[in-house]
């Protein structure tokens, strides 16, 4: 598949998660979590594939229709490591067919690894990286102390 292609389809589906599934749940009251959303075409697509930055972003804002999130959680490690564990939760799991990413050499991994880190810089209020090296507990209890935190610090969430 062409990269422009994949985006063009990842962009078609976020639209229609976003007006059937998210814009919903928000006029609810909800809050949503998502495990990707904007920022994973950024890099992915953007610094992974090549396709034009401004593009990716011009897509996103129609694609989102301007949602964007109040925080995000980048779950880093260096690639070598983060790929290693695809692959092993894959066979783990039989998923074969869900491969195409971690068939990619280890170059498209560190650019899209570098894509998210300039995301977290160019927004460090917004995208919080942790470093999953430290283990299951250790994100868990970073993840929840920051959460925690928007949650007292916020009037939306104010009983």
């Amino acid at each position: 598949m062409v990269p422009l292609s994949e985006t063009l389809l990842y962009e078609a589906a976020r639209a229609q998660h976003v007006k059937e599934v998210i814009k919903p749940l928000l006029r609810k009251g909800f809050v949503v979590l998502c495990d990707r959303f904007n920022d994973a075409t950024i890099a992915y697509q953007g610094h992974g594939r090549g396709v034009d930055l401004k593009l990716v972003e011009r897509l996103n804002r129609l694609a989102s229709q301007r949602i964007k999130p109040n925080i995000t959680f980048l779950l880093d490690c260096p690639s070598g490591v983060g790929l290693t564990r695809a692959l092993q939760r894959n066979q783990r799991l039989k998923k074969e067919k869900e491969e195409r990413f971690e068939r990619e050499k280890i170059q498209f991994h560190r650019r899209v690894r570098r894509g998210y880190h300039l995301i977290a810089k160019k927004e460090p209020h917004r995208v919080k990286v942790i470093d999953t090296r430290e283990g299951e507990e250790k994100v868990f209890e970073k993840i929840r102390q920051i959460v925690d935190e928007l949650i007292v610090g916020s009037s939306e969430f104010a009983v």
